[in-house]
């Protein structure tokens, strides 16, 4: 896996096609895809010229991104069944980006039959680039980093729980259940909260919605680090399966008890 050319790709189409553009979008620029998301030109530019660098390094992958499949919903069946994939979410955190909020990212994944195999996560905004490959461990810039324990007590846990997306009763009795925790400071960029999870600024997160090209990098790099990351239901979150929820805590016991005591 060309690990460190795909990096290069990522930071370069960032610098070129994201970056002069954040704080500086033209009204033209934001396109409604529809209630509460938006794209913008940003957006379809990273996704084509990260595709095109990444088709010159593995001319025979599919590679495809966020807005190609929500145009060609058939591109994600081909993906998965494919020996070498691609799949890549361009901004993660459009609206945070639209806003002027340094909470976006650049993501990435490779896949081989739908296993993914290696992830990139980068926040332009830091300059900082997280990748993982399975079995091989996470890196923050360079550096192999590991998931710290959480607090034992959950009062003294800070979550990234995302409940807006929630049915509306569950939504409320697990909007009381998080104030048994110190703090619950969602960024709205799965990217973010992956980065945030790894370095130890918080201690959890969860997602009603869990859409493959904002959780399967995310997921491997928190696993790789150490982490542990289930559907809500207890299954492991994959390609194939991203079942109910999905929720990351530092191990099995942390996680069970955020479980049992919030959702």
């Amino acid at each position: 896996m060309k690990i460190d050319l795909i990096s290069k790709i990522i930071k370069d189409v960032a610098d070129q096609e994201i970056t002069p553009r954040f704080r500086n979008l033209k009204e033209d620029e934001v396109i409604f895809k529809e209630p509460g998301e938006f794209v913008t030109t940003a957006d379809l530019a990273a996704e084509f010229e990260i595709s095109e660098g990444i088709r010159e390094l593995y001319p025979q992958a599919v590679v495809t991104g966020e807005e190609d499949i929500s145009k060609n919903p058939m591109k994600l069946v081909e993906l998965l069944s494919s020996q070498c994939g691609f799949l890549i979410d361009p901004i993660d955190g459009t609206n945070n980006f639209i806003k002027g909020d340094e909470r976006f990212a650049v993501m990435a994944v490779a896949l081989q039959y739908g296993e993914v195999v290696a992830s990139w996560i980068y926040l332009p905004a830091a300059d900082l680039l997280a990748v993982a490959e399975k079995s091989a461990g996470a890196y923050l810039n360079g550096t192999k980093v590991n998931v710290s324990p959480a607090p034992e007590e959950l009062s003294n846990m800070i979550g990234a729980a995302h409940i807006n997306r929630m049915p509306t009763e569950q939504k409320l009795k697990t909007r009381e259940n998080l104030k048994k925790i110190s703090k619950n400071c969602p960024a709205f960029c799965a990217g973010y909260d992956y980065v945030s999870l790894t370095e130890g600024k918080t201690h959890f997160s969860s997602y009603h919605r869990t859409l493959l090209w904002d959780h399967l990098p995310g997921t491997l790099l928190y696993e790789e680090a150490g982490g542990y990351a289930r559907t809500l239901d207890g299954e492991l979150y994959t390609a194939r399966n991203d079942g109910s929820g999905l929720l990351c805590a530092p191990n099995k016991n942390a996680w069970l008890s955020i479980k049992n005591s919030i959702f």
